[in-house]
């Protein structure tokens, strides 16, 4: 059995701190009962006079075995290939006894073995990232738990491999330029580095080293500009909607969204919704984010929307996929503007001070605790006012 020199580093410490069992590692072969010809590759990890097994799934040649350095004799690719997977598990074990070092906390035989086995949570990002967002899930909101998964998606497409050592101030410039060539808004970024900045915060409460101090990343500003559609643009929606040409695809993408700029509601509560809910010209359900039972009355363009097309609230599609398709509708009416679907609760808001809603009931409405939150849609409408003014121009040309 041979000691890397990693091995021999780590017991000197061990020696040293004794805050860990002085272990080995290594790969050693069984012959198959069936076969005696084929092997069955093992990683063996001891310590602390205990012992773990664990299977690598490697089936070989035992005559290309080379037991004095534990891997098979290169003679052929297949061959080299095995030793590649070989040196990744060697890689894996240095990973994980080198964060348990850092952390501070006893690494053991079969916290090694959990370690390999379940994709080093403790040593992957990704890896710890999946596995805490399922632990969390019963706690969040669906829509959160879906903004998570959707990160998630994006960390292990920018760099799955990326240990907790790894991260650091550079690290995250890269991935906030990456996903800016990417043509994600700087607002998108900035909430993707909060939702990295939340799990690295969960990984040092489970005591996971980190290398750089939460304290000093400076998320950036995850509040967009309030983006909404002028009066003269949902009609253009509501025409298309109505109108004879439109797929059944793209109507009912259109009517989540127009139903959402006539009532406010986010994406998450018009996922719940079933027809079961409008009942009396009235809309009833259980706020997403609020958790608190709302009534909300339904006017007749409300009614309209959702009488035209029997699908509605019947049929459902992603989150994603509503995004991805809204954008191309408004393309196809020439709306020249980044149109998510929570744009819609953002025009319900500008639409009904138009009308002349008052700020207060905007409030309720939109089920703002503070109503300095609804003072933005204020600010928004007056702007668009004043630009107004310049319309008298034209008076005098």
């Amino acid at each position: 059995m041979i000691n890397s020199a990693q091995e021999r580093i780590f017991d000197t410490m061990v020696d040293t701190t004794r805050l860990y069992v002085s272990m080995k590692t290594y790969f050693t072969i069984r012959p198959t009962k069936s076969n005696p010809d084929k092997a069955l590759v093992y990683l063996f990890i001891t310590g602390d006079k205990k012992r773990e097994r664990l299977f690598t799934e490697l089936k070989i040649s035992v005559k290309d075995w080379d037991k004095t350095n534990q891997k098979l004799f290169p003679s052929t690719k297949e061959n080299q290939d095995v030793n590649l997977i070989l040196e990744n598990l060697n890689s894996k074990v240095t990973a994980a006894k080198t964060l348990f070092r850092l952390s501070e906390k006893r690494l053991t035989p079969a916290l090694l073995k959990r370690e390999i086995t379940s994709n080093m949570p403790r040593v992957r990002f990704t890896a710890f990232f999946d596995m805490k967002l399922e632990e969390e899930k019963v706690m969040m909101a669906s829509g959160s738990y879906q903004r998570y998964r959707s990160l998630w998606r994006k960390l292990v497409l920018f760099d799955d491999d990326v240990t907790f050592i790894d991260i650091d101030e550079n690290w995250l410039d890269r991935f906030r330029k990456h996903h800016k060539n990417l043509g994600n808004l700087d607002t998108t970024i900035s909430g993707n580095v909060a939702g990295i900045k939340k799990f690295l915060g969960l990984a040092a409460k489970d005591g996971i080293k980190l290398r750089l101090d939460l304290k000093t990343i400076d998320v950036g500003s995850t509040k967009g500009n309030r983006t909404s559609l002028m009066p003269f643009e949902l009609k253009k929606c509501v025409n298309y909607y109505l109108s004879p040409y439109i797929n059944e695809s793209n109507q009912l993408i259109l009517g989540y969204f127009l139903f959402s700029c006539m009532t406010g509601l986010r994406i998450s509560d018009v996922q719940k919704l079933t027809r079961s809910n409008f009942m009396d010209n009235f809309i009833t359900f259980v706020n997403t984010k609020t958790d608190i039972d709302q009534s909300i009355s339904m006017n007749m363009t409300v009614r309209k929307i959702v009488n035209h097309c029997p699908l509605l609230f019947e049929r459902k599609f992603a989150d994603q996929h509503i995004n991805d398709e809204l954008k191309k509708i408004m393309k196809l009416l020439s709306i020249n503007k980044h149109v998510t679907f929570h744009v819609g609760r953002h025009t319900f808001a500008t639409s009904f001070l138009r009308a002349g809603g008052q700020v207060e009931k905007l409030q309720k409405l939109l089920g703002h605790s503070d109503i300095k939150q609804t003072m933005i849609y204020v600010h928004i409408v007056q702007a668009d006012a004043n630009k107004d003014i310049f319309l008298l121009d034209n008076l005098f040309e």
